[in-house]
């Protein structure tokens, strides 16, 4: 179709030729007049330029003799030969920035001025600088720049010395930036008049655009393409009558419902442009569904770096660093598989789960100081061929970590992405091309703040610019839509495909709403008095819904529109977005609507199922149609579960036949036909402990977890920043201390019979505190005396206690097995019994008599005074009395040795120095008690326990639940008596 052109004449006497219809079609008719012209489209952006070609291509026919430039690429591109001549570096906005940042960090250094007490974030740079490139956009120089326009004298001079700095600084460095290119490009002939140049309006925003423009073309001899009316306009081509509307509960339920309906109406991938009116919030979710479903989509406006190994990585690491080095994020990076650890010199092959699992069993966790336990742990070479090269591993990782990341680096953002860079190339897991696009966006960051020179600042300030700079990252950048993909856009520049299916989502007020907030570096009314060309936030407010709404106005065929009608994280209601209102009063020819009504005539909001839907997007979609009636009742959907999940099905089973009067396997009762069991104690690695048949009277069912199963809680250092030493540190520290002093005493009562002073006490506990300190760091100064003082104070109970005893021991740490075998415990009745174990203490009360201790630092409530066994979890005494006193015999120690008495002593300010004796005359009681549980495990009895107080801090109560209590009524019944004698013999010893 031929077109009308008109001619106006500008203010700036330029004349302007436009044309009556749209743009596609404007810009085909000036291609088809001037077919073997050199023609210059100037666009935004060149992907909206290519866009916009290839529609035309599409629509009316091909494009001969068309490049596309955009505005501070083609005055580059102009004057490139001459900044070089003049010696001359163009940087970017980005680039600029940094510059403006080191001068406003300058100004805080100096102590005084505006901005003094102020902290310059990263957001108070981008308002200072935006300031900066605009009063340059409109030509305004310092000289011109009065301080009587600004509303406050002190601003007015320092914005005026700030922009004054800013130039000087690009005199001296020799660089030059978008505002100063335009001295260069009028020094420069125009364009050849022979040359048909067409201008995008949008492409030319400042005052400094329009004279870029005009340099270049010579006094503006340019064609504006036609203008698009606003989409929702009356003689908008916007699709009115071809539009559904639509509202989710959720914003993941919006975006699975719009490719729910791509897929049930069969429309191919690459006809569909998907807008996003917040992309923060919509990409992501679009990913996880896209990616989840196969569906395959290029991103105009890219994809966060979060979604990559590579971006997870950097911010783990920069957790780790703000968090005084907690190891649980570089724990998490391992376990997740977003980083890998390899000794690269030796090639040792060390699994993630050894590495992990030794991490968290070493004690490091935050702080410098306590990653030393590393080193110590190499240096002592304390662990097995292994374990001690994962140690090494580790720690050679930690000391590269820490060397790069010194308190130097911790002041400056370039030195702290220099450590991400080498962090991500070294260790991340790079799988495809977005992870190599997020190493070189780090890198491009980087080289953007050396424009600037050294920039130092606090480490909380040098970590919030490195996150605000790796936040502004994207990967998968795909400005041009691609075959075979649907092509996802931002509202910023979304509707431009000119694909035939549109859907926009996230149609909310709250996202479409454009803020009108001034600039809080130059008010509207400082902007008025300092240049007429400063546009104020209201024109610029304007400005954006305009352009908003005639790109918009550029969609054909059919389109969906669709909001959220529920915010989940502020907790309320969302309306629609007046926009939306409109196009449903032209849709139904109803100009008087309300939100009110439109929202009543819509179909009920999507769930995020989508039920009714006859396409399933994925399991979840599946089984709501499985689980839900026709009339959207909930069905019982067990058998469903069931036969999906037979696992399911089984726990189903063990938890009906807990509950059920009957013994059952699933009560820890073993089939012996199934499962043989060896007599315990028969297999020659076998051996027994005190603490394990005491467990297994406790309850025979945690003993079948932990020593038949093998199962154990994962072996993690708990990081509490309340305590210094949990209760086994402590415990072993006190223990640390009682030995070295009962040692030096029995060494010192060999020449004398004074005890050894409290002085020497004193110096041998501060000895073991500082080892322990050493090996432990403290989280604080204030935590670590504090418990000092405490440890003190037992240590004063022990002394004070032993002033008193009249013995001194014989054997502390007394070992009664051999290194490579159990020692074999004769019992009463001919029984042997294999035993590991080692006795805190031994003292000769009398000639061939001895007494020995076991060390308690709890509460003494918990031990009864007049029982022995205790139903079999207090046998440590009467077991090892009887150990005692065969190895003494054995060993030639002393021949005719008798244990006659047997303490729990508890040397501390909570126990006050008891001593709980148990008597050591009751052997045949022991010998009988003993083998009715080893004749209870041959059975393959591992009941729960009959005290359910016992599973409060039990390590496996998450799989036992109430099991216990169920037990119990079993337990009592008379038909289980004869099943269960073994073990009720075993409850019946007090």
């Amino acid at each position: 179709m031929l077109l009308a052109y008109m001619c106006q004449l500008e203010d700036n006497g330029g004349v302007y030729l436009t044309a009556v219809g749209g743009r596609s079609e404007h810009l085909y008719e000036i291609i088809r007049n001037h077919p073997l012209k050199r023609k210059v489209l100037l666009m935004p952006s060149h992907a909206q330029g290519h866009i916009l070609l290839e529609q035309v291509s599409r629509e009316f026919g091909p494009v001969l003799n068309m490049e596309v430039k955009t505005l501070e690429l083609w005055a580059l591109e102009r004057v490139n030969l001459l900044l070089t001549q003049k010696h001359l570096r163009y940087i970017t906005y980005l680039e600029a920035r940094w510059i403006s940042c080191r001068l406003l960090q300058s100004e805080i250094a100096s102590g005084d001025g505006y901005l003094h007490g102020m902290t310059i974030s990263p957001g108070v740079t981008d308002v200072f600088h935006q300031a900066l490139m605009e009063l340059r956009s409109a030509g305004v120089k310092p000289e011109t720049l009065s301080i009587d326009a600004f509303e406050n004298e002190d601003k007015g001079r320092f914005v005026k010395g700030l922009l004054h700095r800013y130039e000087e600084e690009l005199e001296r460095g020799k660089l030059t930036d978008l505002a100063g290119l335009l001295a260069w490009v009028k020094q420069l002939p125009p364009m050849s008049l022979d040359i048909i140049i067409v201008v995008d309006e949008d492409a030319i925003r400042t005052e400094l655009d329009r004279q870029l423009v005009d340099a270049i073309t010579g006094g503006g001899r340019f064609i504006p393409l036609v203008k698009e009316p606003s989409f929702i306009d009356l003689d908008s081509r916007f699709p009115f009558k071809h539009t559904e509307i639509f509202h989710a509960s959720a914003v993941l339920a919006e975006v699975r419902e719009v490719f729910r309906r791509i897929t049930e109406m069969s429309i191919p991938w690459d006809q569909v442009e998907l807008v996003l009116s917040n992309d923060e919030k919509y990409a992501g979710a679009v990913n996880t569904v896209a990616s989840g479903a196969g569906i395959r989509c290029t991103y105009s406006g890219g994809l966060p770096i979060g979604l990559t190994n590579a971006g997870k990585s950097a911010k783990l690491l920069l957790d780790w660093i703000e968090s005084g080095y907690n190891i649980e994020y570089l724990l998490l990076a391992l376990k997740q598989s977003y980083i890998r650890v390899k000794e690269q010199e030796t090639n040792a092959d060390i699994t993630t789960f050894r590495l992990v699992r030794e991490a968290e069993r070493t004690g490091i966790g935050w702080g410098r100081d306590r990653y030393h336990l590393l080193e110590k742990r190499v240096a002592a070479e304390a662990a097995n061929g292994e374990t001690i090269n994962t140690v090494k591993i580790l720690n050679s990782f930690f000391q590269h970590l820490f060397t790069a990341v010194s308190e130097e680096a911790l002041s400056s953002p370039r030195a702290i992405l220099r450590v991400l860079i080498e962090f991500v190339d070294r260790y991340a897991v790079l799988k495809d091309e977005g992870e190599h696009q997020v190493l070189n966006g780090i890198r491009t960051l980087e080289q953007a703040i050396a424009t600037a020179g050294e920039l130092n600042m606090d480490k909380a300030l040098t970590l919030q610019y490195v996150r605000d700079g790796l936040d502004g990252l994207r990967i998968h950048v795909s400005g041009t839509p691609s075959p075979g993909y649907i092509h996802v856009t931002p509202l910023s520049t979304g509707g431009q495909s000119g694909r035939p299916y549109t859907f926009i989502v996230g149609m909310s007020e709250k996202n479409w709403m454009v803020s009108a907030r001034q600039d809080p570096v130059l008010l509207d009314e400082e902007r008025a008095r300092i240049h007429s060309k400063l546009i104020t936030s209201v024109g610029r407010t304007g400005r954006l819904i305009e352009q908003r709404s005639r790109r918009l106005g550029i969609i054909r065929g059919k389109c969906f529109l669709s909001y959220c009608s529920y915010d989940t994280a502020e907790g309320h209601e969302q309306l629609p977005a007046y926009e939306m209102l409109q196009i449903y009063r032209m849709k139904n020819g109803q100009p008087s609507a309300d939100y009110e009504s439109m929202v009543q005539n819509l179909e009920p909001g999507v769930s995020y199922t989508g039920i009714g839907s006859r396409i399933a997007m994925d399991t979840a979609d599946s089984w709501m149609r499985a689980l839900l009636s026709d009339g959207s009742q909930i069905k019982d959907g067990s058998e469903e579960v069931y036969s999906n999940y037979p696992h399911i099905f089984g726990g189903v089973i063990a938890s009906r036949a807990r509950a059920d009067a009957a013994l059952s396997p699933y009560d820890g009762l073993l089939d012996l036909s199934a499962y043989p069991a060896e007599r315990p104690g028969e297999a020659a690695h076998q051996a027994f402990s005190a603490s394990k048949l005491e467990m297994y009277a406790r309850c025979p069912l945690q003993y079948f977890f932990h020593d038949i199963l093998h199962v154990r809680r994962k072996d993690a250092t708990v990081h509490d920043r309340t305590k210094w030493l949990n209760a086994l540190q402590r415990g072993s520290l006190m223990h640390d201390i009682f030995n070295k002093y009962l040692t030096e005493m029995k060494e010192w009562r060999a020449s004398t019979s004074d005890p050894l002073t409290e002085a020497r006490l004193n110096q041998l506990t501060e000895q073991v505190i500082q080892q322990y300190k050493e090996q432990i760091p403290a989280p604080s100064e204030h935590i670590f005396h504090k418990e000092c003082d405490n440890i003190r104070k037992d240590v004063n109970i022990f002394f004070v206690n032993e002033q008193q005893r009249t013995t001194i021991p014989a054997h502390m740490e007394l070992q009664l097995h051999e290194q490579d075998s159990p020692m074999l415990l004769e019992l009463e009745g001919g029984m042997s019994l294999p035993v590991r174990g080692f006795v805190d203490r031994v003292d000769e009360i009398e000639p061939h008599q001895y007494k020995i201790f076991d060390y308690k630092t709890g509460n003494p409530r918990k031990f009864k005074q007049n029982e022995c066994f205790s139903g079999g979890t207090k046998l440590q005494l009467p077991l090892y009395g009887m150990a005692v006193e065969q190895w003494m015999r054995q060993s030639g120690y002393d021949v005719e040795a008798r244990v006659t008495n047997s303490v729990y002593y508890f040397p501390t300010e909570k126990g006050m120095g008891e001593e709980i004796s148990r008597p050591q005359h009751r052997r045949k009681d022991l010998s009988i008690l003993v083998e009715a549980m080893l004749e209870a495990m041959k059975q393959g009895l591992y009941p729960p326990t009959n005290d359910p107080k016992n599973c409060t801090w039990c390590d496996y109560k998450d799989v036992c639940g109430v099991h216990a209590e169920q037990f119990a009524d079993k337990r009592e019944m008379q038909e289980h008596s004869e099943k269960l004698g073994s073990i009720l013999e075993v409850e019946r010893f007090d």
